[in-house]
């Protein structure tokens, strides 16, 4: 879904919803099995964004928007469907990382290729 198209949607029905609800991008983490807790965290770190879209937006993140999220050493890697979505979510992922406790000018953001 591009962002026009979502911009031009009626709003989320019950069914988007449930689905954004769900869905949780793939998630890798640097020494994951040493330290369990990163994987957590990026799953707070998308949580997060998620609802700071939410109350910016007044809907729903749309799922699959968000394709992979990675810490890597306390860096925050966010890949994208599309560019448009890269630079319009990129200030809720950084305040998202920011909640955690790591700088924001620690996140880089890539599109999907």
């Amino acid at each position: 879904m591009t962002l026009e198209d979502w911009h031009l949607g009626e709003g989320d029905s019950f069914q988007d919803r449930q689905l954004a609800a769900e869905y949780v991008p793939i998630l890798k983490a640097h020494f994951k099995d040493d330290e369990p807790d990163r994987i957590e965290r990026l799953r707070r770190t998308y949580a997060m964004a998620q609802n700071l879209f939410l109350m910016v937006e007044g809907r729903r993140l749309p799922r699959r928007v968000v394709i992979a999220m990675q810490d890597h050493k306390g860096c925050l890697a966010v890949t994208f469907i599309d560019e448009s979505w890269k630079r319009f979510l990129e200030p809720f992922f950084r305040l998202a990382w920011r909640s955690e406790g790591e700088a924001a000018e620690r996140v880089s953001l890539a599109v999907r290729q």
